[in-house]
């Protein structure tokens, strides 16, 4: 009974962590308003891979070695660019297909790997909980990253659904535009707050 309990909570955990607004639930979004539903699913699972590998990293690293926290939060800093770098092409979006594969694997990856507050999530909430899940059951870290993942995935595909939903009204002459400066705007937020709290913990 205790186990199904702890299974259940880790699928509510990732269920959390994909409605946890970011870049990659931005992107999903930015890209069902230029090509559809369908044509989100690419991102998520694009994200859906990376996060995979760069949670299957974090788990190797520490079940063998200890990383310094400031690790993490130098990575932002990469992070931030990256953002950046998209956030600019998607404000230069005018019209509805634009840009070509705006959202490839690549930047998805990069978006995933420097991303520092993920690494951190990952490293002081999901760490402690595989590490107590792999000392019940054989195996419990790996059980941990596919009902975390399974968690995750459920939840954003939800969300960009449910925002999908609106593709309609967001293609109107005038307003497709406007939303895309907003979704670029987004991502330039979350780059200055990727930067503020990492150079506020380097300050302290």
């Amino acid at each position: 009974m205790s186990l199904i309990f702890q299974f259940s909570s880790i699928i509510i955990l990732g269920l959390i962590g994909g409605a946890v607004p970011g870049a990659i639930l931005t992107s999903a979004f930015t890209e069902s308003v230029r090509k559809g539903f369908i044509s989100s699913l690419q991102v998520i699972i694009f994200a859906f891979i990376s996060e995979i590998i760069v949670a299957t990293s974090i788990l190797l690293l520490f079940f063998s070695i200890h990383i310094p926290e400031s690790v993490f939060y130098g990575i932002s800093f990469i992070g931030a660019i990256v953002l950046v770098w998209i956030a600019k092409q998607i404000w230069s979006i005018k019209k509805l297909h634009d840009n070509g594969n705006l959202f490839d694997f690549k930047k998805i990856f990069l978006l995933t790997v420097f991303n520092g507050p993920l690494w951190i999530f990952w490293s002081t909430i999901c760490i402690p909980q595989a590490y107590l899940l792999s000392q019940k059951i054989k195996g419990g870290q790996v059980i941990f990253l596919l009902l975390f993942e399974l968690g995750w995935l459920s939840s954003t595909v939800l969300l960009t659904f449910l925002f999908s939903r609106f593709r309609p009204v967001l293609v109107k002459e005038g307003i497709v535009s406007k939303v895309f400066k907003i979704f670029a705007l987004i991502l330039t937020f979350f780059a200055i707050r990727l930067l503020a709290t990492s150079i506020i913990y380097f300050i302290k």
